[in-house]
């Protein structure tokens, strides 16, 4: 129980380098979307806009995990001891349930007829989602491959527009899985996260710092060169 309530100055600001490093590429990510605005075709603007304010919003959440490490320990000599406030664990997992979502919908908005059944299911699935994934990891991660089965007939596309974007989505949806893998796995003990307290708290931080990346940064990075792909270089005659 001892190593639980000490942690190193090392390991310390390692979690708390992780955790500032996520949250500042999570909004870079959402402002360089923000500043792609003015390239890209007014058609295109809009995935851009909606995925750029999920972020934004992700972000916020994910600063509150930050912000509650912070508090958490308090420094005490050589090392940093437990204040008794709890870890904002559900930050982390609202940021995955807003930013996942949004970043699907982009690509369903660019590659999926808004008339037609499989961009309804889409929007309906992300909705469930971002409303249950909070409450019910399990629910998130039936959501998500809810959410990938509606690419089904888009990823394996013919027409020119699908073609440059299928490699995007690809990378997007598998990065995400990546990182609902990452994080199942640490939730049946089947990563080697040490078998001290404080190791499995240290690298479980860390680990989990490293899902953000994979559900929100990558896939959020892949919409925006999509987007300028397809964009005509001049937008003001689109």
């Amino acid at each position: 129980m001892e190593s639980l309530l000490t942690l190193s100055i090392g390991d310390y600001r390692a979690v708390e380098l992780s955790l500032r490093l996520t949250m500042s590429l999570i909004v870079m990510t959402a402002l360089l979307q923000v500043l792609c605005l003015s390239v890209v075709a007014r058609n295109l603007r809009l995935p851009l806009i909606f995925s750029s304010v999920a972020l934004l919003e992700a972000a916020w959440f994910a600063s509150s995990v930050c912000f509650a490490w912070k508090g958490a320990f308090e420094l005490a000599g050589t090392s940093y001891c437990v204040t008794g406030h709890p870890l904002a664990g559900e930050g982390r997992i609202i940021a995955w349930s807003l930013g996942g979502p949004a970043i699907l919908i982009c690509f369903g908005l660019l590659q999926l007829n808004p008339r037609e059944k499989f961009f309804r299911n889409l929007c309906g699935m992300a909705l469930g989602w971002a409303i249950l994934g909070p409450f019910y990891q399990t629910v998130a991660l039936i959501g998500f491959i809810l959410c990938v089965l509606q690419f089904r007939e888009i990823l394996p596309g013919s027409s020119k527009k699908q073609r440059v974007l299928r490699a995007e989505a690809f990378v997007a949806i598998v990065s995400m899985a990546l990182g609902f893998l990452i994080a199942e796995l640490g939730c049946l003990h089947l990563l080697p996260l040490g078998k001290s307290a404080t190791e499995i708290l240290i690298r479980g931080e860390v680990i989990h710092s490293f899902c953000n990346l994979f559900t929100l940064v990558v896939p959020g990075l892949a919409l925006l060169i999509g987007i300028l792909r397809i964009s005509p270089k001049n937008p003001q005659l689109a």
